[in-house]
């Protein structure tokens, strides 16, 4: 077999190494691994659905209400307290039916702005005539497109800069084509006169007005569920009207472009 290394002349062991052109570096003392943050969201806890308070809703003698969850931009928190009985629920939380009806609004998630303030109804309100406006503002569109536009609906309220300087509150419905938008119905409502909807059809607004709930509300007035009714489909055939002429009048002004 060939030896493994050859010996040396002198003896059995092998030759000393040569020492190294440079010098070693010096060993450096052992420093532990930093430790990694933990990239995991925080654990949410389901909010108590039962508590001791009582409720905040007419002629309700429970005791059992908890605090509505909803909290503004400003970090201030609704202080109402509802029974199971008459709360509102959205994504699992408890608030009062008016802030339930800003969170379905605007949807329940983190919005850069904020949420808007604690008693600013206008978000639940456009939310609210936008729904029942609805199936009538679909159906003019619909049946004012021509050829190549398509109907969309925005599905939740969206919230803008208004020329006043505060925010407005909007939900519409469009018809566009490959060229982008033909025509556009919104509700909105002012950051500042929260109570007044306001009908936009193209870039010009054709009709304003406050909900007559929302007047009886203000003035504390108590009416039958049928005079109710009725308040209500006359607001509401107030606002189709405008929109209907306006749809056609803007309809009218397209086909004459189109036929120069």
């Amino acid at each position: 077999m060939m030896p493994l290394f050859r010996r040396g002349a002198h003896g059995t062991d092998p030759p000393a190494r040569p020492a190294p052109s440079e010098p070693l570096p010096p060993l450096m003392p052992f420093a532990p691994p930093p430790v990694m943050p933990s990239l995991s969201p925080s654990v949410a806890r389901f909010p108590a659905t039962e508590g001791d308070l009582a409720c905040r809703a007419r002629d309700c003698s429970n005791h059992t209400g908890v605090l509505c969850h909803y909290v503004d931009r400003r970090g201030r928190r609704c202080d109402t307290a509802w029974c199971p009985n008459h709360w509102a629920t959205v994504g699992g939380i408890v608030y009062c039916r008016r802030h339930a009806g800003t969170i379905a609004a605007i949807g329940y998630f983190d919005h850069p702005s904020g949420m808007p303030d604690v008693d600013n109804r206008a978000p639940s309100l456009v939310n609210w005539v936008g729904r029942d406006l609805d199936a009538f503002v679909a159906a003019t569109l619909v049946q004012s497109a021509t050829q190549g536009e398509t109907f969309v609906r925005e599905p939740v309220v969206s919230t803008h800069a208004d020329r006043s300087g505060g925010r407005r509150y909007e939900r519409g419905w469009k018809l566009v084509d490959h060229t982008g938008l033909r025509l556009v119905v919104a509700v909105f409502v002012v950051e500042g006169e929260e109570t007044t909807i306001r009908v936009r059809v193209g870039s010009g607004v054709v009709a304003e007005g406050v909900p007559p709930w929302i007047e009886r509300h203000r003035r504390g007035i108590e009416v039958t569920e049928e005079t109710d009714r009725s308040q209500r489909a006359l607001f509401y055939a107030f606002l189709q009207k405008h929109i209907v002429a306006a749809v056609r009048a803007n309809r009218a002004v397209d086909q004459t472009l189109q036929q120069r």
